[in-house]
């Protein structure tokens, strides 16, 4: 008797965030789904680990954005609810900058497109609604209070438990080597164990998509991003943990990012990483990178130790414009593509995985991810 591939409706590549919430969202449906991952559940060497990610919905990157933030925030409040765990909590997010920055007056057009609550604030009333930071004259400020924080590594094991308890299947330690596709039929799919069969693929791998689709020659680089987390020097006093989520632009595109202490530190990164040409085994975190953050705390967080007391690494997969990509295969339209992120996708992940789910089981693309199509004048297949 000949060897024979499982059979399965639905196929997921990437355990990510974006993986595991299109593979929760496809269990809805009764069709059986699969998901494959390279490494393991939350592991450290893609783009959706770590403690703390932010939500703004103020948000500078363009106005197209904020239906589906909106739309994410409901959802990560309602999986939250579903499992009794908190994943997202509303701190509000504070944009700063120097008066007459670009990223502040984009965000403040976004929030006012969609009449969304904010506040602009000049020098004296910035520094004195936030004491945490260190305001210098000329500063202004813009106030989100509907952002707050994720927490990454509850939301995804969130995504995967009720996954699984719907009858999604889990494969971990398992890289994709190559797949094909005759025609309307199946997708063939084969890992260093055994071989898949699909009746629709989503490709959600983040920096490995270019492997994994090498025909379409996505213009993507991968940028390896550090974050550290400080402790207050005085740990007497808790102020940190009232402190909002933060993002503080500079000149340029140079901005600094953090969130309050939920129990290690404030975390804080930076928009200066080290761009990757190999995926193998990432580079420590560079002394500049370091440098510069601590430079940023001296001059903004003044009660913030410098010395950090953890680190992680992270990798950005970037569009040449920053945005997204979400669409079908060109020549496969059983083949979703759902990626490149550009740094700034984890907190869309509930809206989108549900939309591409709705993609795959109903073959339109929803008008909320039409921005981020390979091809926007082309049309569902």
């Amino acid at each position: 008797m000949g060897y024979r591939p499982q059979e399965y409706d639905h196929l997921v590549v990437g355990a990510g965030a974006m993986g595991t919430s299109i593979a929760y969202n496809l269990s809805h449906d009764s069709g059986r789904t699969l998901v494959l991952d390279r490494f393991y559940e939350n592991h450290p060497f893609g783009s959706s680990h770590g403690r703390t990610r932010i939500l703004r919905t103020a948000y500078a990157e363009g106005s197209a954005f904020v239906p589906l933030v909106l739309l994410a925030r409901r959802l990560w409040k309602r999986l939250g609810q579903s499992v009794g765990r908190e994943i997202f909590r509303p701190t509000g997010v504070l944009l700063a900058g120097p008066e007459g920055t670009p990223a502040l007056d984009r965000a403040a057009t976004s929030a006012t497109s969609y009449g969304l609550p904010h506040e602009r604030l000049e020098y004296d009333r910035a520094r004195r609604r936030f004491p945490f930071f260190r305001f210098d004259p000329g500063d202004s400020a813009l106030w989100d209070p509907g952002g707050g924080v994720l927490f990454p590594v509850r939301a995804i094991h969130a995504f995967h438990e009720r996954a699984r308890d719907r009858g999604v299947v889990f494969r971990w330690n398992s890289p994709v080597h190559r797949w094909s596709s005759r025609g309307d039929g199946p997708i063939r799919v084969s890992t260093s164990k055994r071989d898949y069969l699909a009746g629709s693929v989503v490709f959600s791998a983040g920096a490995w998509l270019p492997t994994l689709v090498p025909e379409l020659r996505l213009p993507l680089t991968v940028e390896q991003q550090s974050v550290f987390w400080f402790r207050a020097r005085d740990r007497r006093r808790p102020v940190y943990r009232d402190m909002p989520a933060f993002v503080w632009y500079r000149s340029g595109d140079d901005y600094f990012y953090g969130t309050p202490d939920v129990g290690e530190g404030v975390k804080i990164g930076g928009s200066q990483g080290q761009l990757l040409r190999r995926l193998g085994r990432p580079p420590a975190s560079s002394p500049r990178e370091l440098q510069s953050i601590r430079r940023f705390a001296r001059e903004r967080l003044p009660g913030i130790s410098l010395k950090p007391v953890r680190r992680t690494r992270c990798l950005y997969t970037n569009t040449p414009d920053k945005n997204f990509i979400v669409d079908r295969h060109p020549d496969f339209p059983n083949v979703l593509i759902v990626s490149a992120c550009s740094g700034h996708g984890f907190k869309f992940a509930s809206a989108i995985g549900e939309l591409v789910a709705q993609a795959v089981t109903r073959e339109a693309i929803p008008s909320l991810l039409a921005p981020f199509r390979l091809s926007p004048d082309r049309g569902d297949p």
